[in-house]
């Protein structure tokens, strides 16, 4: 029984897909310096990698009390571990006990390498993966957080490296795994699965982290991913894992699986108040995005027509279909609540299932890389009731009164202006037997009319907030609550007012002659009076005209954008379209990549108030990330005029004189913005890279000390510390500092060129000089130290060809 245990415990080892290598050690530096110092203490500690055989031994230095303690796991030499700071009074005789102890800490280390590591593939597990994800939450957030919002760091990913504006997730699932298994065995599809993960792990970046998220699903994280970062690695992989095939011994059949793709991308699909839930919650719901994007990819009606690819901000768009038909002309389709469904939302419906001889069309005109038909209008419909997965919608219209819509039917997202739902004058306009307001397309209609017959109108968006949730006994009753909110409305606005449903838990309704003064108190009367009378939370979004230049067909697009801004707001929750509603649109195309559109946005919150600083700040920002310093100055020194004491614009001012090269001109905002907040972390680092680069090394070192003490992003502090140790020549302190900096922010692209040079310059292993130095290149492909690095270790290993290609691509940046 005895040695059935321990060759069990040997056998923990075997994994060939779990090897600890001298990546590894660097990865996890912090985890081995942990296991060291429990047996021996030690100040400060590097890693080396030397090339050749090394001494099996401990070789103990008096002179600089440092401590090379060989990495020996199962005979494989994997580096050298230097401890300097350490006393061995008392101690020498421990000195041929140390290798020992030490190749127990790397068997502890290796031991966490395989709790987050799937045995079968070698891919990071679930778990691990949500915990990177939770990381790069509270990067993001923190960049974002009121010290540094709105700070203008033109060249923000050079002097940042551990702070990203979003990330990514991408979810492949194999749902035709399950067949191969019933066909071939288990063994068989475990082969097949490491040969996808293989093919996953190639397709992916070297920044990412390739992860099993289930029997048959595959996670691809992308930290400072793009959407179309997101799409482009989707659609590679698709078609790569799509080829892969594996031959079976006995029947010869080359087997593959049918790969589809789904991804999501942080912040830019999620919205309000998704942001004030907890990190480890957010984290799980960008996994699910993800997921619920990779379902609809393998839908066959769906993804034949995308290429086995969706991205969730396109499932609203183009990732619908009908499920059910149901009686009173409604159906139910698969767009709900976690795919960002709204009500009043329109799509037109298609199908492909027709006889084409009968009709003519052209084939392959919708798609014709798949080879199907071209998809038929079929007629039009709009939400009403959103449930968790699911809708339920009404048909608005028929193209074909004879071709009734029937499950399977696609549906696409139809612009407002394009939709036929509305009836004309001459049809007969309906009331909700529940609400006693105007139905959808009959209040549209009759909005349309009457904003016509006057020049000054209001409309407003009520929303329920409150309505689905459960409060007593009415938690099944959400059609009650709203005949009784509608009712309330009534007594407050009045029985002539002109509303209608917009949706399951929305009214709209229209007030004419009227100012923003008038609606602001009567809607806040109004929410007040639901809140405290019925007991749900309500919020209003009201859109007046004339406004700007707004067309009076804007008016409802105006309402959405003002409701935005309501649920943002504190009790009641009342949004006027104001400067601060257009802002906060403004600010939600920013964050979605429309840079150009956010800067008209700006504008236009610029020109309904001229005093708001943010706006001001905002626009500054958006014209530096398009490498326009001068026209970001303008605005920056626009929001400085109508505050003097704007910590943001401050900043701002500096870090744009900074990079046109005034240095007197950034130190003297950097300074001021320092006085208004000694705290500000990248003043001080901004300081410290003056100070650095005329010399001014103590002083230099003061600032990032100071930097350290706030307890920031320690990772850009401790490459900056790093650097400043290079240049006057404090090597050994370099190296810690890197390796600090690493352990905060693996992903920081500066540390790990940084790194690779000093293994390089040192003479030590090139082989990891050229991970560290690939890795570098890969997060940042615009660095050209990097790939200079690059190119350097592949000249030490001999690979001459691969040294010059990398010369190439530094040369043309």
């Amino acid at each position: 029984m005895y040695t059935s245990s321990m060759k069990a415990q040997q056998d923990i080892f075997t994994g060939t897909r779990t090897t600890l290598t001298r990546h590894d050690l660097i990865t996890y530096d912090h985890l081995l310096a942990e296991a060291v110092s429990r047996f021996l203490p030690f100040k400060s500690y590097s890693l080396y990698f030397p090339k050749g055989k090394q001494p099996a031994e401990a070789v103990w230095d008096p002179s600089d009390r440092k401590l090379l303690l060989p990495l020996q796991l199962q005979g494989r030499m994997l580096g050298v571990f230097v401890a300097r700071g350490i006393s061995l009074r008392g101690r020498r005789g421990m000195l041929p006990l140390l290798p020992g102890l030490a190749e127990q800490a790397l068997e502890k280390l290796y031991l966490y390498k395989m709790s987050i590591t799937d045995p079968a593939t070698g891919l990071f597990s679930r778990q691990y993966l949500k915990q990177a994800i939770c990381r790069e939450v509270e990067l993001i957030r923190e960049c974002f957080r009121p010290a540094g919002d709105g700070c203008c760091d033109i060249n923000a990913s050079a002097v940042q490296g551990g702070y990203h504006a979003c990330m990514g997730v991408v979810t492949f699932a194999f749902d035709s795994m399950k067949h191969v298994i019933r066909d071939y065995g288990f063994i068989f599809a475990d082969d097949l699965t490491v040969m996808l993960a293989d093919t996953l792990v190639a397709c992916a970046p070297e920044s990412a982290f390739v992860s099993r998220t289930g029997d048959y699903e595959f996670t691809v994280f992308i930290p400072g991913g793009t959407v179309t970062a997101c799409r482009k690695l989707a659609k590679q992989a698709v078609r790569e894992l799509r080829a892969v095939r594996l031959v079976h011994e006995l029947t010869e059949d080359k087997v593959g699986v049918n790969a589809c793709a789904g991804y999501a991308a942080y912040p830019q699909d999620f919205e309000g108040y998704l942001f004030e839930r907890e990190i480890s919650e957010q984290a799980r719901l960008l996994l699910r995005k993800a997921r619920i994007a990779s379902g609809i990819a393998g839908e066959k009606s769906v993804g034949e027509a995308l290429e086995y690819v969706m991205g969730y901000n396109r499932i609203l768009v183009e990732g619908g279909k009908v499920l059910e038909t149901m009686p009173m002309s409604r159906v139910m389709v698969s767009l709900g609540r976690s795919m960002g469904a709204r009500e009043g939302g329109r799509y037109s419906v298609w199908s492909t299932e027709y006889d084409s001889r009968k009709i003519s069309v052209p084939e392959n005109g919708g798609n014709g890389q798949n080879g199907g038909k071209a998809p038929m209008y079929k007629g039009e419909i709009v939400l009403m009731e959103i449930r968790e997965t699911q809708s339920l919608a009404e048909v608005m219209h028929l193209g074909d009164p004879t071709w009734a819509i029937e499950p399977g039917d696609r549906i696409t997202l139809m612009p407002e202006e394009k939709g036929i739902a509305a009836p004309s004058d001459s049809e007969e306009a309906h009331l909700d037997p529940i609400t006693g307001l105007f139905r959808h397309r009959d209040f549209l209609a009759r909005f349309s009319r009457e904003r016509e017959k006057c020049d000054t109108f209001a409309v407003a968006l009520l929303r329920l907030t409150g309505a689905d949730r459960s409060f007593g006994n009415r938690a099944s009753h959400a059609e009650q609550l709203i005949a009784e909110s509608a009712e309330v409305c009534r007594s407050i606005l009045g029985p002539d007012v002109l509303g209608g449903r917009y949706g399951l838990n929305s009214l709209v309704y229209f007030h004419a002659n009227v100012t923003p003064a008038q609606m602001l108190e009567l809607y806040t009367t109004l929410c007040g009076t639901l809140d405290t009378k019925l007991h749900i939370e309500s919020a209003a979004g009201v859109a007046c005209h004339p406004f700007l230049s707004y067309r009076k067909a804007d008016s409802l697009e105006n309402c959405l954008k003002a409701l935005e801004y309501a649920m943002l707001c504190a009790k009641p929750k009342v949004g006027l379209m104001d400067s601060v509603a257009l802002n906060i649109s403004a600010d939600k195309l920013f964050s979605k990549g429309d840079t150009f559109e956010a800067i008209e946005e700006y504008k236009r919150a610029l020109l309904a108030d001229d005093g708001n600083t943010m706006a001001w700040n905002s626009l500054g920002v958006c014209y530096a990330g398009l490498g326009r310093p001068q026209d970001a100055r303008k605005q920056f020194e626009e929001a400085l005029k109508r505050n003097r004491k704007d910590v943001m614009a401050l900043y701002n001012l500096g870090n744009v004189c900074h990079t046109m090269g005034e240095v007197k001109e950034a130190r003297e905002f950097y300074r001021k913005c320092l006085k208004q907040n000694p705290s500000h972390f990248f003043a001080l680092i901004r300081l410290g890279q003056l100070s650095e680069g005329e010399k001014k090394y103590s002083i230099a070192r003061q600032y990032y000390n100071k930097a350290a003490k706030l307890g920031e992003n320690q990772a850009l502090v401790q490459r900056h510390l790093a650097r400043l140790c290079m240049r006057q020549g404090r090597l050994d302190e370099a190296r810690e500092c890197l390796h600090q900096a690493l352990i905060h922010n693996p992903q920081d692209a500066l540390a790990l060129q940084l790194m690779a040079k000093l293994y390089l310059d040192g003479g030590e292993d090139p082989e990891i000089a050229e991970v560290l130095a690939r890795q570098a290149a890969a997060l940042r492909p615009d660095l050209k130290s990097a790939w200079l690095e690059l190119a350097r270790a592949f000249e030490v290993r001999g690979k001459h060809q691969d040294a010059r290609d990398a010369l190439l691509k530094a040369g043309a940046l």
